[in-house]
């Protein structure tokens, strides 16, 4: 689509069900979920030209996914990120033998 083209009903679909899935935490957990195991933020390069260009194509297919993340919901990226960042591990009181 270019910028004088006006949006087909399914491109509009599409979009509003990317925004739908974004909206949800359930949404946003599965997308950094397949973002990450399509190895987007992990170096591709590999033993072998041949698994460096297969995690090449991984890569590419979350960086689409990255894209629509930004061009759509930008705003969600922070709080995709922030809900799914490691919490730290609460310091559970030793026992003692008092």
């Amino acid at each position: 689509m270019t910028d004088q083209q006006k949006p087909t009903e399914q491109e509009l679909q599409d979009i509003a069900d990317f925004k739908w899935l974004m909206g949800d935490h359930r949404g946003r957990r599965f997308m950094w979920r397949t973002m990450g195991r399509l190895r987007l933020f992990e170096p591709s390069i590999g033993l072998t030209d041949s698994i460096t260009n297969f995690n090449e194509g991984q890569r590419n297919a979350g960086l689409l996914l990255l894209s629509q993340v930004n061009d759509l919901t930008p705003a969600m990226y922070a709080v995709m990120a922030a809900e799914n960042a490691p919490q730290p591990i609460d310091e559970q009181p030793q026992e003692t033998d008092e």
